[in-house]
């Protein structure tokens, strides 16, 4: 329980003061992240370009610990993330499960609903500028492109 409960206050304690150059503080060098909109991030260097993109969107984004779980390897971290967009607070819900090694997170996976932000996009075109060139977020980079339109389709008359 040690290591989840200090790997939490590493965690808490990033996210005070975030920024790419502090990402290798909390995870492992060999770690992979996978989020809604994003595709899966493989090592610190491919977390610190994904981070920065994200950070140009919304460069006050944070994030508040609500409650933890778990144990030497797998913990699961309840949070809210916060950021202005369009001059307006977004907030949304989120859970982290990590893998940990060596008191890093060697894996993340990230579950919540990119809706909350997305509708803030749409409603302030000042916006649409900054979310395109920031690199955030664009599908054919995800990988979540829908490739079998058959798919799409299915139970359509």
């Amino acid at each position: 329980m040690q290591d989840a409960e200090q790997f939490v206050a590493d965690f808490i304690d990033f996210w005070n003061d975030p920024s790419p150059q502090r990402i290798p503080e909390i995870l492992h060098p060999d770690v992979v992240l996978t989020q809604p909109l994003a595709a899966p991030m493989r090592g610190i260097a491919a977390v610190q370009e994904e981070f920065r993109r994200i950070w140009r969107f919304l460069p006050d984004l944070h994030v508040q610990v609500d409650r933890w779980r778990g144990d030497g390897d797998v913990l699961f971290i309840e949070l809210r993330l916060r950021a202005h967009a369009g001059g307006e607070l977004v907030e949304w819900p989120g859970i982290d499960r990590f893998v940990l090694r060596d008191g890093k997170a060697v894996q993340r996976m990230t579950y919540f609903d990119p809706l909350p932000v997305l509708a803030k996009v749409v409603k302030h075109p000042s916006l649409w500028w900054r979310w395109w060139v920031s690199g955030a977020a664009r599908p054919w980079r995800t990988g979540h492109l829908v490739t079998d339109y058959t798919a799409l389709t299915q139970g359509v008359d």
